[in-house]
């Protein structure tokens, strides 16, 4: 793997890591973080619209990884922009304190497991 891979692997680890944490250590706080974040239409309708873009710039990755590279951080970085899509648009389609809870527990334990699959698919070394 190239050293900008070897980077960018990191900082997924890292970048799904710790909001995976967040996410479950204090689903409450972040629940309420999220409902104030998508309060008005204008807000819910950009997340929805970025959630829509990340599933869209990961679908990218796939003929990237196929005809040009097959780094394994390619296929790391599209399962997480899919998981963040689905996230940002399920956050705005159920905006509810306790469905947002839910959401947290779901798609924290979701980015845990991304963290751990970054490290052992991608980082760990024999």
């Amino acid at each position: 793997m190239d050293k900008f891979g070897r980077y960018y692997a990191w900082f997924l680890m890292v970048a799904t890591a710790l909001p995976a944490v967040v996410r479950l250590a204090s689903p409450r706080q972040f629940a309420i973080m999220t409902g104030e974040r998508i309060a008005d239409e204008k807000k819910r309708k950009r997340h929805r619209m970025l959630g829509w873009i990340s599933l869209a710039g990961s679908l990218v990755l796939i003929p990237v990884y196929v005809f040009y590279s097959q780094q394994r951080w390619l296929v790391v970085a599209f399962i997480i922009g899919v998981i963040t899509g689905i996230e940002m648009i399920v956050n705005v389609d159920y905006p509810e304190q306790d469905s947002l809870m839910r959401q947290n527990r779901i798609f924290g334990a979701a980015y845990i497991l991304c963290a751990a699959f970054t490290y052992f698919y991608v980082l760990y070394r024999r």
